[in-house]
């Protein structure tokens, strides 16, 4: 049997000490992995998760006739912020409350995210046609929100 090494305790701490002086020249990238990670922290707190506060096709409408083409209205709720949208088939418009320019991204499942950007206005559009849920990540200058998923 060989005998390992480290058969005592002053020479496991010497070689951890070694190996911890060599790392030292990489603690510039680590730093940055830990400020980013404490960045986090408050992750919940910073982020608001908008519930869906109003779905038109889940509201009774009186007996007719109905389009395939008419347009699904929803709006997700989550103080300061709000997102109203309507979906046809071939896209989605949408509007920021309150108004204002925001980064938003369109996540599908299964799919890559679609990046589109809020006007000065808070409207946005995608000329798309979506199928399976999905859920928007918005971002204005004050807050940044997300919707639930909600199956279209």
């Amino acid at each position: 049997m060989t005998e390992h090494p480290w058969h005592d305790d002053q020479r496991l701490f010497a070689d951890l000490s070694d190996a911890i002086r060599e790392a030292a020249d990489g603690l510039g990238s680590i730093g940055e992995f830990g400020r980013g990670a404490y960045a986090w922290r408050t992750i919940d707190e910073d982020l608001l998760v908008a519930s869906l506060s109003f779905d038109s096709s889940l509201e009774p409408v009186p007996e007719q006739r109905s389009s395939p083409a008419e347009a699904r209205v929803m709006a997700f709720t989550a103080a300061p912020l709000s997102v109203e949208l309507e979906v046809t088939p071939d896209r989605i418009v949408g509007q920021i409350i309150p108004p204002g320019p925001a980064e938003i991204r369109v996540e599908m499942a299964g799919e890559v995210t679609v990046r589109i950007e809020a006007d000065d206005a808070g409207f946005f559009q995608l000329s798309r046609a979506v199928r399976g849920p999905l859920r928007l990540r918005c971002e204005t200058a004050s807050a940044r929100l997300v919707t639930e998923w909600v199956p279209l």
